[in-house]
Formats: C-alpha cells, structure tokens, sequence
C-alpha cells in the first residue's frame, strides 16, 4: 500500500507590514519605510512584484535579492511593462483586425458567404479537419455565449443562426483566426500571405506569437524579460536580432503594420518610455 503523498502548508496570509519585514528579513530586499511599502503592495501584489526581480537575485541564494534592490526597484520595473504593454497593443489591435478582413474577404470570395463551415474548404489531412470540426464548437459556444449582441441575434433571427464569413469573424478570438489560418489550403494561405510579402510559414509564425503577446497584454501578464512560447520566422535583415524575447516580434509586426501610423507611434512611446 502506497503512502498518501504529503504536502507543505499553504503561506498564512500576512499585513503589508508583515510582508515588508518579511522581504527585508527573508528576502533582503529593501522595503523602504512603511508607508511607501504599504502604498506599494496595496496597489500591486508582491506575488505580481516578485516576478519582475528574477534577474536581481543572488546566484548562490535564488531566495535572497542582491545587496541593494528595493520595492521600488520592482515596482519601477512593472510601470515600465505596464507601459511598455499599452504602447504595444494597439499595434497588435491593427495587425489582427487587418488579418480578420482579410482572410474573410479572401474566404468569402473563393468559397462564398458561409463557405468557411464547410470543412472540404480546408486542407484535408486529419488533423485539420478535426481542427475545423474544433473550431466550428468554438465558434458555436461564442454565439451562444454573445447571444445578447444586435448583430448575433440579427442572424439568429433573420438567418436561422447561420453567420457570413464577415459577421462570424466578429465572434472569433486571435487564437481562433491562428487556427483557421494554420488549417486553410496551401493556395489560400499564399493568397494572404503574398499580401504582407511574407511566406504561409512566415506569417503564420508570426501570427501565433502575436496571440501570445496579445493574450500576456490582455491579462496584464509580464512581457519585460519574458520568454515567449511562440518564436517569429526572423527576415534575413533582422536575423542578427533572433532571441526568445518580444523583439523579434515587434521586428515583424513592422513588415505588416510599419507603413501604419499605429507603428511609429509605437516607437515613439517606446523610446518614451
């Protein structure tokens, strides 16, 4: 008979007083005085915190901050991916947006209105069309969870629940559209591809990394010296500046937005920043 496996206690929560003298004394970091700490962990969490300071610890002691960081020094470095996250996203906004209208279009004009539903439309290997019978559920759970949208009943009502390409992409997340590219015909994918003058592996490359830095923005995640998931299919040019960070991706965001005003507003703040 085998053991039950055992397992340490859950932390006691602790004051914001307590958890400054807890940093000092357990993690050496420098609280400050107990006002500033106190304003500091009521606006941010250290649980939040504590990640920004990965690089600012000891080596030999990965508990213990080196001699000298403060709360501050963490909480500076949140700010600056708080904005570093805003002056990003709007990029990702038109990039995505972009990509919707065009893929619908593209779709809409090869197979018709609601030929996307159709999964001889798409490439025929297994794992596509189950990934096709996968994203038509999703698409499904989306209606019925939007049911109270103007449009969505419109077509509920008028269509019996049966959406054109156009109107169905409104309900599709970024990752959703990802999947639906990854699953379009070798010719299709090239018909949009050739668009950004970008290969079907380049762009679809770039559009799973940009799902992943969307969905770390939109849940408030850390992209400050954070390794992706999802890696970009660097240009020749900008090989020099391959890397697991955010980067890359920003590197490649400007071959499809870069003629966009949206872009240079994004270097701008930036360097603001």
């Amino acid at each position: 008979m085998s053991k039950a496996k055992t397992y340490a206690p859950v932390k006691p929560a602790r004051s914001y007083e307590e958890q400054a003298e807890r940093l000092m004394a357990v993690h050496n970091l420098d609280a400050g005085n107990t006002d500033r700490a106190r304003h500091i962990l009521s606006t941010v969490n250290y649980y939040r915190l504590t990640t920004y300071g990965k690089h600012l610890r000891r080596e030999d002691d990965p508990e213990r901050f080196k001699d000298g960081v403060t709360l501050d020094d963490l909480y500076d470095l949140y700010q600056f991916d708080m904005g570093l996250r805003h002056q990003i996203l709007p990029v990702l906004e038109f990039f995505e947006v972009q990509l919707r209208a065009k893929i619908s279009y593209h779709l809409a004009m090869t197979y018709d209105s609601t030929g996307y539903t159709n999964a001889a439309n798409f490439r025929g290997d297994r794992q596509s069309q189950g990934s096709h019978k996968s994203l038509m559920n999703k698409f499904r759970i989306e209606v019925d969870r939007e049911d109270d949208l103007a449009f969505v009943r419109h077509h509920q009502n008028k269509y019996g629940g049966k959406f054109p390409i156009w109107a169905a992409m409104e309900l599709f997340s970024f990752g959703m559209i990802a999947q639906l590219y990854a699953i379009m015909t070798e010719d299709d994918q090239w018909a949009i591809s050739k668009q950004y003058k970008l290969s079907p592996e380049e762009l679809a490359a770039l559009i799973g990394a940009s799902v992943d830095v969307r969905n770390i923005c939109a849940h408030y995640g850390r992209l400050y010296n954070q390794t992706m998931d999802d890696r970009v299919i660097l240009l020749p040019k900008y090989a020099p500046y391959e890397s697991d960070y955010v980067f890359p991706i920003l590197l490649m965001l400007k071959v499809c937005a870069g003629g966009h005003r949206v872009y240079s507003d994004m270097i701008r703040g930036i360097k603001l920043l």
